[in-house]
C-alpha cells in the first residue's frame, strides 16, 4: 500500500514510471537523478567550503603579514628611539627583545587556542 502524504495526496510517480518505459529510459532517468544528487549532497558544499577556505587563508596572510610588519616597527622603533642605551656591547639587545616579543605573542596564541579547542569539546 502507498503512502499517503500531507493533505492525503500520493506521493507523484516519476515519469518513467508513469508511462510504463523502457528499462533504457528508467536507467537514464536514475542517472539523471544521481547526478542531481552528487551536486546537491557533493559539489555545493565542496564549492562552499573552498569559498571558506579561500577566505581563511587569505585572512591568515593579512594577520600574518600584519605581524610581521608589527615585529619590524617595534625593531626599528627600539633601534631609533633608545639610540645612545643600545651603543656599542649592547647593539643585539633590541633583536632580543623583539624576539622575546614574538615569543610570548606566540606563546599565549598556543594557550589561547588549545583553551578554546578543549572547552568547544567538553
Amino acid at each position: 500500500m502507498l503512502k499517503r502524504l500531507a493533505g492525503g495526496q500520493l506521493p507523484k510517480r516519476s515519469k518513467a514510471a508513469k508511462k510504463g518505459s523502457s528499462p533504457k529510459e528508467v536507467a537514464e532517468e536514475l542517472k539523471d537523478l544521481l547526478v542531481g544528487y552528487a551536486r546537491q549532497e557533493i559539489l555545493t558544499p565542496l564549492t562552499q567550503l573552498g569559498k571558506t577556505l579561500k577566505l581563511g587563508m587569505l585572512g591568515a596572510l593579512s594577520i600574518g603579514v600584519g605581524f610581521v610588519f608589527l615585529v619590524i616597527a617595534g625593531l626599528r622603533l627600539l633601534q631609533t628611539e633608545a639610540s645612545g642605551v643600545f651603543d656599542g656591547n649592547m647593539s643585539a639587545l633590541p633583536y632580543v627583545v623583539v624576539l622575546a616579543g614574538v615569543v610570548v605573542v606566540l606563546a599565549a596564541a598556543v594557550v589561547i587556542r588549545t583553551r578554546l579547542s578543549k572547552g568547544g569539546r567538553s
